[in-house]
């Protein structure tokens, strides 16, 4: 599937300046990162490293999305084949990140927890909750949450509590609100 510009042009997070329109051959411009809200769309861990041309070679990449722009933009999953923006942290590029919201800090994939519904929850991500019972996960669950297990083995009372404190005021709704006007973006699926 051929791939429109409009929408290499929208992922890229490095700008020119002057612009890339006023460029010609042999022209000096600036390079760089303005200050960019992105939001992650994956992490993968690479052992061995990745044999690639750099050096060093990558252990990790991250693959984000810019303001703006969701997995739903891209319904081939093709923001994980370049569409995203990849780096490699260890690279050398002088990255500055600014954690301005993670949802479900204190949860880990796979862990279980009970909603104030009564309901059973597995969590993969902030986006991605399965109930027990089968019912339409649509809403997510209600607050606050009892960490039940973490994934799989049995919680500590501090990784409960932490969970109860985390989720004691709010709900679902309001941090997928809340992420939504950060990112000015939709979760992924």
């Amino acid at each position: 599937m051929a791939t429109a510009p409009h929408q290499l042009i929208k992922a890229e997070l490095f700008r020119t300046d002057p612009g890339p329109e006023q460029l010609r051959a042999g022209d000096v411009c600036r390079v760089g990162v303005p200050p960019t809200v992105v939001h992650v769309t994956a992490v993968d861990h690479h052992g061995p490293p990745l044999e690639t041309v750099w050096l060093p070679h990558p252990t990790h990449t991250v693959t984000m999305l810019r303001r703006g722009l969701s997995c739903r933009d891209f319904p081939d999953e093709s923001h994980l084949d370049g569409l995203g923006y990849t780096i490699h942290p260890g690279d050398g590029i002088p990255f500055a990140f600014e954690l301005l919201m993670r949802p479900y800090a204190v949860l880990q994939a796979g862990d279980e927890v009970a909603d104030a519904d009564g309901r059973a929850w597995r969590f993969d991500g902030p986006w991605d909750w399965t109930a027990f019972d089968g019912e339409p996960a649509a809403a997510g669950p209600a607050w606050p949450l009892l960490l039940l297990t973490r994934a799989g083995a049995p919680c500590t009372i501090e990784d409960s509590a932490a969970v109860a404190a985390s989720t004691a005021s709010g709900s679902h709704q309001e941090t997928v609100g809340d992420w939504m006007a950060l990112t000015k973006a939709s979760p992924t699926p």
